[in-house]
């Protein structure tokens, strides 16, 4: 199913009916949001929630297959709220990995469910979106849930990490 977005790109849901087991931005379609199961309209009404911003979490069974270190690592940034952002070494210590914050990274990059598994809220320890451009998709999430004020290079939009531990919803380890 394909859900319209702000963002100028369709987010496309599947699902087995139990769960939703891929999610993706792709360009926008003439048809979006008709049919599926009973799990894609909820789906997409959650999606239309955030966007309104009345959904602060996605509540969906979310089938997440690979590595037990990536799903350890995809669930505990499942559970982060809008608006919460934490570091790579945050998430590496919530999963009792404290020094694997590269391979939080890499997990992140390999997330089979854009959004729900919101990505885009991992940043560097530094506060600076690491491994995105200027018009990145994860940039454009940030601005949207209010942390980045504008598109520019990626050294006007380090995020304070004072407040990067109050903005966490991830306890010290899962």
């Amino acid at each position: 199913m394909r859900v319209r977005t702000p963002l100028g790109l369709d987010l496309v849901l599947m699902s087995d009916g139990e769960s939703i087991f891929a999610s993706d931005f792709r360009p926008p379609r003439a048809t979006a949001g008709r049919g599926g199961d009973a799990l894609l309209r909820e789906a997409r009404d959650q999606v239309r929630a955030y966007f309104a911003r009345r959904l602060r979490r996605f509540d969906l069974p979310l089938a997440l297959e690979g590595t037990p270190f990536n799903v350890a690592v995809w669930r505990a940034v499942a559970d982060l709220r809008f608006g919460e952002i934490v570091s790579y070494a945050d998430v590496a210590r919530a999963v009792g990995h404290p020094r694997s914050y590269r391979g939080v990274a890499a997990a992140m990059g390999k997330t089979p469910l854009d959004l729900l598994v919101p990505a885009h809220r991992v940043i560097g320890a530094d506060g600076k979106i690491k491994g995105a451009g200027v018009n990145s998709l994860r940039r454009r999430l940030l601005i949207f849930e209010g942390y980045v004020t504008r598109l520019t290079d990626e050294s006007d939009d380090a995020i304070q990490r004072k407040d990067l531990r109050r903005r966490s919803g991830l306890p010290r380890r899962l």
